[in-house]
């Protein structure tokens, strides 16, 4: 298994500073060796900044397709979607140049939230094998260690074989979302988790050591070639 690493910086703006600087890096050397590049980005708020902070990165966004790691299953427009936060942040300062992957949004038609994960599970161009999905996978943080829509104790983070799956009940609302699988994480070239705040110690500490993602989903969060925590000193506060 590829090492982990943990990185501590000052505070919030350098930390998504730096977390956007090894994206872009990965990207860049991602799309000069196979022409092409694959991010997943993620809501939350270090997750959001970090996503601002790669707005100005010297990336080729024209060969990079882009996905979100989970989405709020609300009918478009709805200010609880990633997708929305994602737009302003980062992605409509950057035009039609990427290719983006949004998750479906809930109709009057289209209330459903297993069959709306499966049709969108359906449109990808999933690669067969254990081969990448992404490149890049940035992930925020929960206090209990969930990441994207992936709960602790929950049908989600119990999920081996589905690479996207339908929540229903989910512990904070809204109460139904789709999100992508550890499976799908774990077939990330580059895994990295942002993580703020004392709130986030103990989860950062579970996850960096190794601890059972049925309990925190963290830890099951894996890159094939690396996996960094990018910390502030508070979410940092309870490693040795």
């Amino acid at each position: 298994m590829p090492h982990i690493r943990h990185v501590v910086h000052t505070d919030t703006d350098a930390l998504a500073a730096a977390a956007a600087r090894t994206v872009a890096e990965c990207l860049t050397e991602r799309i000069d060796a196979a022409g092409q590049a694959t991010l997943a980005l993620t809501g939350g708020s270090v997750g959001i900044k970090t996503a601002a902070a790669l707005a100005g990165s010297p990336v080729d966004w024209e060969r990079v397709t882009i996905f979100f790691g989970d989405e709020r299953f609300v009918p478009a427009g709805h200010p609880e979607r990633n997708d929305g936060q994602l737009d302003e942040a980062l992605l409509d300062s950057l035009g039609d140049r990427p290719t983006v992957h949004r998750w479906p949004a809930r109709t009057a038609e289209d209330s459903d939230v297993d069959s709306a994960a499966a049709r969108f599970l359906e449109s990808l161009d999933i690669p067969g094998g254990d081969d990448p999905i992404f490149d890049v996978t940035i992930l925020g943080m929960g206090p209990e260690g969930h990441i994207d829509s992936i709960f602790p104790h929950t049908p989600a983070v119990a999920e081996t074989e589905r690479m996207v799956v339908g929540v229903r009940e989910c512990p904070k609302p809204p109460a139904e979302r789709m999100t992508f699988t550890l499976p799908a994480v774990r077939r990330s070239r580059h895994v990295l988790v942002v993580a703020a705040g004392e709130g986030k110690a103990e989860a950062v500490a579970r996850g960096l050591g190794g601890a059972d993602p049925t309990e925190w989903p963290v830890a099951g969060a894996v890159g094939s070639e690396s996996t960094t925590y990018h910390l502030d000193e508070g979410a940092a506060s309870a490693l040795n």
